[in-house]
């Protein structure tokens, strides 16, 4: 347990690179970031239950970022975004075993992969996150257009539910 919390801490301090790029001050925290998707899933469970596995659906999102402990938060502005995928997975592979930990692994897969329906609903948490986040940036900083931010998460659901609830935003 002790090297998982190294990789932990980590994440706890860890800012996200995007909206750096938009200099955001104090932005959010790759672990409030998964953290956030966790609590979206926790709140989604109690309507959705017999849909998904909720179980899954939040230990994904707690577990998709992990691999920037150790890589960092690597945006699509980054010169080596195209090798992120295998980049991740390395970093995983690290983590699974310095840390007896296959399971972190095999969620990191099937989150990236979106193996599951689970999955899919982990990765439309990703793209509301982001949603809401730049909603929240926008309004504490008035002159700041973040649409990009809204239309790239917009493009990348994949289920009914990620869609139902940008709606509802």
């Amino acid at each position: 347990m002790k090297k998982l919390s190294k990789y932990t801490e980590i994440i706890k301090h860890l800012e996200r690179q995007g909206w750096k790029r938009k200099n955001i001050l104090n932005p959010e925290t790759v672990a409030s970031h998964s953290w956030h998707m966790a609590i979206l899933a926790l709140y989604l469970s109690k309507d959705y239950e017999k849909e998904y596995d909720f179980n899954k659906v939040i230990s994904l999102c707690l577990c998709h970022d992990l691999a920037e402990s150790i890589i960092g938060d690597i945006t699509p502005n980054d010169s080596f975004y195209k090798n992120k995928k295998e980049i991740e997975k390395e970093a995983m592979k690290k983590i699974k075993e310095e840390c007896h930990f296959d399971k972190v692994y095999d969620l990191f897969i099937e989150y990236e992969e979106k193996i599951t329906n689970e999955a899919k609903l982990a990765n439309d948490l990703d793209q509301i996150d982001v949603y809401i986040q730049s909603l929240d940036y926008e309004n504490k900083y008035e002159d700041l257009d973040l649409s990009e931010f809204r239309i790239s998460a917009l493009n990348k659901l994949q289920t009914p539910l990620g869609k139902k609830i940008i709606d509802s935003l």
